[in-house]
């Protein structure tokens, strides 16, 4: 199960308290993802399709409950790449036109998929608006978060990601319309056809998932949140403490190289006691940083002042390369 796919089951369990609500949450799932067909009888039929098994107990309860009907649930094998099995749910066509007047999926009079949208009747008040949410978020919503097992380091991290495809463009405006009553901003766009509203924002999502009752969800993707934001604060003072470990390899080995030469072609003696002591020190600690070459140095003197005379002892260094060998020019790492 995927993450999204576990906060759709969250919201289907559910319970829906007012009748209002459960004719917005119908209408969202069928306005998301259902589709008007025929019966053998030519008898026009709403099937609902799905990947959620459980969504059919939700539809056939609101169904049974307002209409006295059952509902008839099979499994469609889908044809994609991913060749996930898929639920067909059928309302019976005893109740359909009747329903679909109800809840406002076609014209009163030619009986056709209207497209206008989202009608106020069915989000008259607040519930009814959080109910149609929910609706549209069982229908369609879906996600690219992971949920990582950290265990599992050859995961990679995904982004904050959640979005509606629908069918039709007049949906998305109102859709985008009612979740920015209720303080969350979305974007529209289109992708294979097919018009979405997509979140990108972490807290946005949060927001999504909290509205639409996915308490689980929620606390879930904080607590991913929290690792993630962890981890790269760990990474970032790995990658600074790395990046100063460089450095100081770097320093350290060009120090070494310059004293390498002074003590082959003059000899350590024929620097002065303070820059012979600092040269010592440092043969004696090759790969510690200069501050604690400082501290080790038994002439008291600032960090600025040792860096000072190790560049004195690089330029000694190099003049005595460039006197051996004027043609060829220096060069230190």
């Amino acid at each position: 199960m995927s993450f999204a796919s576990d906060a759709r089951i969250e919201v289907i369990n559910s319970s829906i308290d007012n009748d209002c609500c459960s004719i917005a949450f119908l209408s969202a799932i069928i306005k998301c993802a259902g589709q008007i067909n025929y019966d053998e009888n030519k008898k026009r039929i709403v099937e609902i399709f799905t990947e959620l098994e459980p969504l059919f107990n939700k539809v056939d309860e609101i169904v049974h409950q307002y209409y006295g009907v059952y509902c008839e649930l099979e499994s469609v094998d889908e044809v994609g790449v991913s060749k996930n099995i898929r639920y067909r749910i059928t309302i019976p066509s005893s109740i359909t036109d009747r329903l679909l007047l109800d809840l406002d999926i076609v014209e009163k009079e030619s009986f056709v998929d209207n497209k206008k949208g989202i009608a106020n009747y069915i989000i008259a008040d607040d519930c009814c608006k959080k109910h149609f949410i929910m609706g549209a978020f069982v229908a369609t919503a879906t996600s690219n978060i992971i949920i990582k097992n950290y265990e599992n380091i050859e995961k990679s991290s995904s982004g904050y990601h959640l979005e509606f495809v629908f069918s039709f463009n007049n949906i998305v405006k109102d859709f985008i319309k009612l979740l920015g009553e209720f303080g969350i901003s979305a974007k529209s766009t289109v992708r294979k056809g097919s018009p979405l509203v997509y979140i990108k924002e972490y807290q946005l999502i949060c927001d999504v998932l909290a509205l639409v009752g996915a308490s689980k969800a929620v606390l879930a993707l904080q607590n991913e949140a929290a690792i993630r934001d962890l981890r790269n604060s760990v990474n970032r003072q790995t990658n600074c403490i790395n990046a100063n470990l460089s450095k100081t390899v770097k320093a350290s080995v060009k120090q070494l190289n310059a004293i390498k030469i002074i003590q082959e072609e003059t000899g350590l003696e024929s620097l002065n006691e303070e820059l012979m002591e600092l040269c010592l020190v440092r043969l004696a600690n090759p790969d510690e940083s200069l501050d604690t070459i400082r501290k080790l140095y038994k002439y008291e003197i600032s960090k600025s002042g040792l860096n000072h005379r190790f560049n004195k002892i690089i330029e000694m260094a190099d003049k005595i390369k460039k006197a051996k060998n004027p043609t060829i020019a220096s060069t230190w790492l």
